[in-house]
């Protein structure tokens, strides 16, 4: 079987940053991101010798920052490294209490610990082939792509090292593509342990570079997005389904024809601000729509200041750091881009219009649109686009469409963590008789809650 390799880590990272829409976004981060402008001015300024050491001190700052956080003896241990990802890890740690389960995180506040100082030595011996590596990278990519290679290398010596020192069985990431996910899932690997796997959004990766998926156990919550993995990974992908995190709920009515309207615009990375001023206008152009909440990605270096658009449009306003769920209730209308964050909200029973041009990604790169999942966003709202979104969303075909996006939604969602339980020990193969002790041990009555946020 396929495993993760450190090899194979090191070029997914590279084939996925070297892509256009990848470069895109890291010019964007440049530009919006003071501390990494910083950065990225002196290292494409410096000379070659001071650029080994940059990339030298940035990966012992990802060497040391990564520890566990909760005990490592452990049947599965848990990792997340960004928002979104700890908001799907959350909810499948809770359902699999039944398990011994461990958490490993990243934090600044761990390169100061005992753990890091302990460990600390072992990365200077590494030294003389950490500069060997520092030194091709430095050479062939520019400063992004050479600090994202070179943190895979440090965040798998770090990772061998945690695992060494535990008895786990499995480790569950949620993130096929970043270089602190890859490092963890060879590092698992290549010291025998199983790599379990769940997606952190619902992106169907319509254009460019796909990673493959080379996980022991995928937990997916869609047909789409494991059609898409299958397809890019060359190999049969055993996978078992799971909701999302939200709770469903059947689709509303868009609004009361007589009262005022909520409209929520949710925001991707690569926001074209002239689109969303204008869309702005355009909905405050309506006298139906008394607020426009605005959301932005979860992940704050890709997004834009917004400050002035909302000072300019009274009505318009920033959500911030709202949860998710909560800013959804507020909507009778959504309008996103190509956010897969359009999932959740169709799920909580929001109806989702789609405007193209709201970010730099292609048209329809989810194709939510070409699957009759939602509709384009029209010139103008009116009663008569009110009632034909009502009769779209209402109509048996999209169920079908919406349930091949949501492989959990309007089922059975206690069946489906079923499932998840025994394809885990199945995978894993731990006796029954462990996982007794282990649910005995822990209580069932474990609150539901995703990892720490550091």
């Amino acid at each position: 079987m396929s495993t993760y390799t450190l090899g194979r880590a090191c070029w997914i990272v590279r084939k996925l940053d070297g892509s256009a829409g990848r470069r895109a976004v890291f010019d964007d981060v440049v530009r919006k991101n003071r501390v990494v402008r910083f950065f990225y001015t002196i290292y494409e300024n410096a000379p070659e010798l001071l650029k080994y050491v940059l990339l030298i001190l940035y990966g012992l700052k990802c060497y040391l920052s990564v520890n566990w956080r909760a005990p490592g003896n452990s049947d599965l241990a848990f990792f997340a490294s960004y928002p979104n990802e700890r908001v799907v890890i959350g909810p499948l740690r809770h359902q699999l209490r039944g398990f011994d389960c461990g958490a490993l995180a990243i934090s600044r506040a761990n390169c100061f610990g005992p753990d890091a100082l302990r460990d600390l030595p072992f990365y200077l011996i590494a030294l003389p082939r950490l500069v060997r590596v520092a030194r091709r990278l430095v050479r062939r990519f520019p400063f992004m792509p050479a600090c994202r290679i070179f943190s895979t290398v440090a965040y798998y010596a770090r990772f061998r090292r945690l695992l060494a020192r535990h008895d786990t069985k499995a480790v569950f990431i949620a993130n096929h593509y970043s270089p602190e996910c890859l490092a963890l899932a060879v590092a698992a690997h290549r010291s025998g342990r199983k790599v379990l796997f769940t997606n952190h959004a619902n992106a169907t990766w319509n254009t460019g570079y796909v990673p493959p998926l080379y996980s022991d156990l995928a937990a997916v919550t869609s047909q789409a997005v494991l059609d898409v993995y299958a397809q890019h990974s060359g190999r049969p992908i055993d996978a078992v389904f799971v909701p999302l995190a939200l709770p469903h709920k059947p689709m509303r009515a868009v609004v009361d024809r007589h009262g005022a309207i909520t409209v929520g615009v949710f925001l991707t990375a690569l926001t074209n601000m002239e689109r969303l001023q204008a869309l702005v206008t355009q909905l405050e152009a309506d006298p139906k729509i008394a607020r426009i909440l605005i959301r932005q990605h979860p992940v704050k270096v890709v997004n834009e200041d917004l400050s002035e658009l909302c000072r300019e449009h009274g009505r318009a306003e920033e959500t911030g750091g709202i949860p998710l769920y909560d800013n959804i209730e507020q909507c009778d209308l959504a309008i996103c881009g190509n956010s897969s964050v359009t999932i959740e909200i169709l799920r909580s029973g929001v109806p989702v219009l789609y405007a193209d041009g709201l970010d730099g990604t292609a048209y329809d790169a989810n194709r939510y649109v070409m699957h009759g999942l939602i509709l384009p966003l029209p010139a103008r709202l009116d009663a008569a686009v009110f009632q034909f979104v009502e009769r779209f969303y209402g109509d048996p075909g999209w169920l079908k469409a919406m349930r091949y996006f949501d492989a959990g939604y309007q089922q059975d969602e206690a069946a489906m963590y079923a499932r998840l339980a025994e394809a885990v020990q199945r995978v894993v193969r731990l006796t029954p008789a462990r996982r007794a002790a282990t649910a005995a041990d822990r209580g069932a009555a474990e609150p539901a809650y995703p990892l720490p946020v550091s």
